[in-house]
């Protein structure tokens, strides 16, 4: 295939992946319902954290991070936007729809990585935007025990877009487990118990292991004040990136050697 005509046709596939996503009337719902509980999630944090503040210590009060509580919704919205991104594979496969899409569009993995590409686009804006209110919202209810700070402060604008790539990386991680569970229910569990379940586990390891659990490396991302037990938000996407780097080759790998 010559460079024009793979250009051509990545080009085309991309296209069609985005023509399938955005006339689903449920992408649309589940961008609403993302931010409704992300933004929410965030909210309610805060104000636990606010009931909560005459009975920190000075060196709590020191250590806190109202930019990663206000934005602590990432963790939200990778569930729900990943398990969308699960959506986008196994609802080909249980309609049968996807031996049409490898039959029109040759090359799998070209299919594979379009429908991975278009979701991860979709879901960056949808977290941003969750981040962003829910850092706004967050320094309000801060504001009233004047521990606050503002979108200028450093590491807070890097905070907010690197929180919605790591949701973003965690949609390609969903289109992976897609593929190669191929059912909505099993692969969007799995899905949520590696982010949220990993949470959990990962409290029962040491913090040289646990801080490579996709969960809390998400959480990383979005965190300003760097405490022990968490990476830097870089290393944390490349974590990220990392998982959804081997999800995506697992689906790849089983999309070209079974049958549809």
């Amino acid at each position: 295939m010559s460079t024009m005509t793979h250009t051509i046709t990545t080009r085309r596939i991309a296209r069609a992946e985005w023509t399938k996503l955005r006339t689903l009337p449920s992408t649309w719902r589940t961008a609403v319902l993302t931010m409704v509980m992300a933004i929410g999630f965030g909210v309610a944090l805060a104000f636990s954290e606010m009931s909560q503040w005459h009975s920190l210590t000075a060196q709590q009060r020191q250590v806190f991070d109202p930019a990663s509580v206000s934005m602590s919704g990432v963790m939200i919205a990778a569930v729900v936007l990943g398990a969308l991104a699960v959506k986008t594979v196994t609802a080909e496969y249980s309609t049968g729809m996807i031996r049409a899409t490898f039959t029109a569009m040759p090359g799998r993995p070209l299919v594979l990585a379009a429908k991975a590409a278009t979701v991860a686009a979709f879901s960056f804006p949808v977290a941003l935007l969750c981040n962003i209110v829910g850092f706004e919202l967050g320094q309000r209810i801060f504001a009233g025990q004047h521990a606050q700070v503002g979108i200028g402060h450093p590491g807070v604008v890097q905070a907010m877009v690197f929180g919605a790539l790591a949701v973003s990386l965690t949609a390609v991680i969903g289109v992976g487990l897609g593929g190669v569970i191929r059912h909505t229910a099993g692969a969007a569990t799995t899905l949520a118990l590696i982010i949220v379940g990993g949470l959990t586990v990962g409290q029962l390891l040491p913090a040289g292991w646990r801080q490579y659990f996709p969960g809390i490396a998400t959480q990383a991302a979005v965190t300003v004040h760097r405490s022990a037990g968490l990476l830097s938000p870089g290393l944390a996407l490349a974590v990220l990136g990392g998982y959804a780097a081997i999800a995506l080759a697992a689906a790849t790998l089983r999309a070209s050697h079974s049958d549809a």
